[in-house]
């Protein structure tokens, strides 16, 4: 699949859909003029003959359709139109559904796929968000079986995230609408029927897809393998067969996202077996976008996990040791474009992982020891190997921000290791050219002092010098960018913080009275 921007994809959609509209005028007021279609039935048997192959005649068809149901009341009592109205759905969904065509191209394929223009793409783009405004035209139709029910709300659902390709804002938008109201009306209707939706969208669309890549450290009912027998070689890309939904079907993990974003904590438990083979095959792909959705998934999920269900079923354990290994995934093995939303992915996963097992009081010491091993392993590891990158180095302070929060007052054992990184940085000749790192650092830095505040008199030297000389070098600058002025406030703010807090140190009035006899603008302009 091309790399097109968004923005432009959007600007091309639109304007491939006022073309294709303007094409299919004649389709239009042929198919949906009253003189020239006798009813809604025969509409709808004229347009399900169109050639699926071409998508001008497909937009053309959907423009027709959309445009008779915007103009004409449908009269869904009677048979006839209301069992046209459900072929005419099903049509259009068959329609909508991405193809393989987005699918990611197989390694060693007979024939390599074919790149997709950005203008065709936009067409695409176009013709399913046609679609979609065809389906809610028919909201009111009484959906004829749970079959068709699951099938239009397993399209509904490929549309609910502007990352995928076959998206763009106009149908995230009707896909989202259209879900609100099923699912309001699901609710309203008996308390089992969404769950009965939710069971036959894992067990039909999901399952399917993933049954052959299962892996091996599970049992069948989604339970950490004891003493998992060697099995057969796990399928790898060069399997593509093995994998179809990522090589035919890729929507399907949009998919499941959504299914997961409608659970509650009895449905986890009643689905788990159906829910985390999936979530782990897609967490152990070697593709560096499945990982991140992956983990993005896994927070999702753990949202409503307990953390006896973790512990009966062992598998906190699995994801941690899963997800430990991504923090290392950084430049220049990694692509930095790919490294950065990685690094981000797996330490939100982590940390929602970490609070969810241990949620108390009896389990404080193992959430201690895990996040000290987050940190050691992925912080202190990643910024030694690729601190240089300053936004994997931004990156890393934010997450260590979260860290320490999470910490409380165990952070102190790291800070000898943290607080030189923080001066470094603030302290470094050129750290004026990237504003968010320096914000990065002193939002640490307050981080800090909130949780690990018995400790901060100890590290004052390191503290004072990195805030003062980037004070300084902000000063110096002839024209401060409005970045760099928020900084120098902040600065201020975190200074008169500290001074707060160690006025009562001898020692530290000692050294605020040799920094005002070295700089004299500090004691007007910062007040100390």
């Amino acid at each position: 699949m091309p790399s097109t921007p968004a923005s432009d994809v959007e600007s091309l959609s639109e304007e491939a859909s006022q073309n294709l509209e303007r094409e299919s005028t004649h389709s239009v007021t042929s198919n949906a003029h009253p003189d020239s279609v006798q009813n809604f039935p025969d509409l709808v048997e004229r347009l399900t003959q169109t050639n699926k192959k071409n998508s001008n005649q497909l937009h053309q068809s959907l423009v027709a359709a959309e445009a008779y149901l915007s103009n004409s009341l449908l009269d869904l009592s009677d048979h006839n139109n209301q069992f046209a109205a459900n072929q005419l759905q099903d049509w259009t969904i068959g329609v909508i559904s991405p193809t393989d065509a987005f699918a990611k191209e197989a390694p060693y394929a007979a024939e390599p796929k074919p790149v997709i223009p950005p203008e065709d793409l936009a067409r695409l783009c176009s013709l399913k968000a046609t679609g979609l405004r065809l389906l809610s035209h028919l909201q009111d139709l009484q959906v004829s079986s749970s079959d068709s029910l699951a099938a239009l709300v397993a399209c509904l659902a490929t549309f609910t995230d502007l990352h995928d390709p076959w998206t763009n804002e106009d149908a995230f938008t009707l896909a989202q609408s259209m879900l609100s109201k099923r699912l309001e009306s699901l609710k309203d209707a008996t308390p089992d029927r969404l769950d009965n939706l939710i069971t036959h969208l894992l067990q039909i669309y999901v399952k399917p897809l993933f049954i052959k890549s299962k892996s091996s450290v599970l049992t069948d009912q989604g339970r950490k393998a004891i003493a998992p027998l060697p099995g057969a070689v796990v399928p790898s890309d060069f399997e593509s067969g093995s994998k179809p939904w990522k090589f035919q079907s890729p929507h399907i993990v949009t998919v499941f996202q959504w299914i997961l974003e409608q659970l509650d904590a009895p449905m986890v438990e009643k689905h788990w077996p159906l829910i985390i083979p999936p979530l782990l095959t897609i967490l152990d792909d070697v593709s560096i976008q499945l990982k991140i959705r992956g983990c993005q998934l896994l927070t999702v999920l753990l949202r409503v996990v307990s953390a006896s269900l973790l512990e009966r079923s062992g598998l906190g354990e699995v994801f941690h040791d899963t997800l430990m290994p991504y923090l290392l995934f950084l430049p220049s093995l990694t692509p930095e474009e790919e490294s950065i939303p990685l690094l981000k992915a797996t330490y939100d996963a982590l940390l929602a992982l970490t609070m969810t097992r241990y949620d108390t009081t009896e389990s404080k010491p193992q959430k201690v020891k895990t996040l000290d091993a987050i940190i050691r392993y992925g912080i202190l590891k990643g910024y030694t190997h690729a601190g240089e990158k300053v936004k994997i180095a931004e990156l890393l302070l934010m997450k260590s921000t979260d860290l320490v929060n999470a910490m409380g007052i165990y952070c102190v054992k790291h800070l000898k290791d943290m607080l030189p990184i923080i001066s470094t940085i603030l302290t470094a000749p050129f750290a004026t050219a990237y504003p968010p790192l320096l914000e990065a650092s002193l939002q640490l830095l307050r981080a800090i002092m909130v949780n690990g505040w018995p400790r901060v008199a100890f590290h004052r030297a390191k503290v004072l010098e990195g805030l003062i000389i980037c004070w300084s070098q902000i000063q110096e600058e002839d024209r401060p960018t409005t970045a760099l002025l928020t900084v120098r406030k902040q600065i201020e703010q975190v200074l008169r913080a500290v001074v707060q807090l160690l006025s009562g140190d001898p020692e530290m009035r000692e050294d605020l009275r040799l920094i005002r006899a070295c700089d004299p603008r500090l004691e007007t302009t910062l007040n100390v």
